[in-house]
């Protein structure tokens, strides 16, 4: 293999590790919340997920599981007992409103990759990347 593309691989490589530890902070109903990656087979998972749902009723679910998965604040049991849920996902819905869970879902989709980020075209109007690229193929 070439030197030169070897190292590029192997950089890229170095940057999906570096990647995956990355944390970012959100807003979780006017809170700034710190968010983690998933790991790669949970990220496959909620890949799959998002393949299959056809319409809010499976979409707004998964948002809230992918915001409980990805924020260990939100894991705490006495925020549990204080909001009085039993399911931990359910933090979500006492925290959110659909619209708020639905908006920050499709953030943290976008920021792991699990979906296109929108692309502003010249005209003012958005389309995603794979909707430029096949057009420009």
């Amino acid at each position: 293999m070439d030197k030169k593309l070897l190292d590029q691989l192997a950089a890229r490589a170095e940057q999906k590790a570096k990647d995956r530890l990355e944390i970012k902070v959100f807003s979780v109903g006017g809170v700034d919340m710190k968010f983690h990656m998933l790991k790669e087979t949970q990220k496959l998972e909620c890949y799959g997920t998002l393949a299959e749902a056809d319409g809010a009723e499976a979409l707004i679910p998964l948002c809230a599981q992918l915001i409980y998965d990805c924020c260990d604040d939100l894991h705490d049991p006495e925020l549990h007992k204080t909001l009085g849920v039993v399911d931990p996902y359910d933090t979500c819905f006492r925290l959110m409103d659909i619209a708020e869970i639905d908006k920050l879902g499709g953030d943290l989709m976008q920021w792991m990759g699990l979906i296109a980020k929108p692309v502003k075209k010249a005209d003012g109007t958005q389309s995603t990347q794979a909707e430029e690229t096949a057009k420009n193929s």
